[in-house]
């Protein structure tokens, strides 16, 4: 059985591939005078600084809940991924195509352009391994669907902007390559600066998406439908159960999710049988939904018979 794999691993992961991005395309970037390269630096140093940030978010989603905050710190993970998509927005996919115009419109010849091969290969397996420990985790919270089906819809925000970072970070490993290479074949330096800009690009795509995915989470985002009736469907198993009259959902953070279910029970029970019931429906829901952080219960009648 493999081991679960923690949000903080999966971060602290990603970030020990950043750092090894920053301090190798910087220092080969420079040699070779490739605009790619210093993208690829560029790349690194702000998702290094994305990593910190999220590694600061996970620690303090962490607190214990207080008076003051009764559910917990859990939706402060979302604030600090925010702040990371916008970096990796302005950071990364700016910069990138602020410089591969420059090498465009002023191309420069690169030297040694092998050890710009080398390192872009050793870039796309070191991110491709990081971007592989995200797949792992978010296929541990929601099993048996596909990798790009939670990229959309889990709530565990950090291993998604892991994921979308050591993502972007192997495919503008692959571009650069690509650019490179063309630049070897053709000695035209102008593709060095448009694998720069389209490395720019596709990280400003990914900090959007990000962005637009945590905001719901911040507004208040609840449950897709299947999850929904998954729950409804878990709390209707429940002897006693009559019906559910109404389900609303909120995550409270990565992977913690507040749900609050209206059950219509059966007749003739009294306050003991009732309270072993709600306190069976909570364990059944935990059970199907181990996201579930806190359930509530709540024993009402049906609009109709109400006299």
């Amino acid at each position: 059985m493999s081991q679960k794999l923690s949000d903080f691993r999966v971060v602290a992961t990603s970030s020990a591939v950043s750092f090894l991005d920053v301090s190798l395309n910087a220092i080969v970037g420079l040699i070779t005078g490739s605009t790619v390269l210093l993208s690829q630096a560029l790349q690194g140093m702000s998702d290094l600084t994305t990593g910190l940030l999220l590694l600061t978010g996970v620690k303090r989603s962490r607190r214990i809940a207080d008076t003051r905050y009764q559910f917990g710190y859990g939706r402060e993970i979302f604030f600090w991924v925010l702040i990371a998509g916008l970096l990796m927005f302005l950071g990364t996919g700016g910069i990138s195509v602020f410089l591969g115009y420059q090498q465009i419109i002023h191309p420069d010849p690169l030297e040694n352009a092998h050890l710009a091969v080398g390192l872009l290969i050793f870039n796309a397996i070191s991110n491709g391994y990081a971007f592989s420990l995200s797949v792992k985790r978010l296929r541990h919270v929601h099993p048996g669907i596909t990798w790009w089906q939670q990229l959309r819809h889990s709530s565990i925000v950090e291993t998604k902007a892991t994921l979308l970072v050591d993502f972007m970070g192997t495919l503008a490993a692959f571009v650069g390559l690509g650019a490179i290479l063309a630049y070897v074949i053709t000695d035209n330096a102008r593709f060095d600066g448009l694998g720069s800009i389209a490395i720019g690009i596709g990280m400003m795509v990914a900090a959007v998406y990000l962005v637009r995915d945590v905001r719901s989470l911040i507004v208040g985002r609840a449950v897709d439908d299947s999850i929904a009736d998954e729950i409804t469907m878990a709390a209707k198993s429940v002897p006693g159960v009559s019906d559910v009259l109404d389900l609303r959902t909120m995550y409270l953070g990565s992977a913690k999710l507040l749900v609050i279910i209206e059950v219509h029970l059966e007749d003739d029970f009294n306050t003991d049988e009732i309270e072993r019931i709600t306190d069976t429906i909570k364990q059944t829901v935990q059970t199907a939904l181990p996201e579930a952080h806190h359930i509530q219960v709540e024993v009402e009648t049906p609009d109709e018979t109400r006299v």
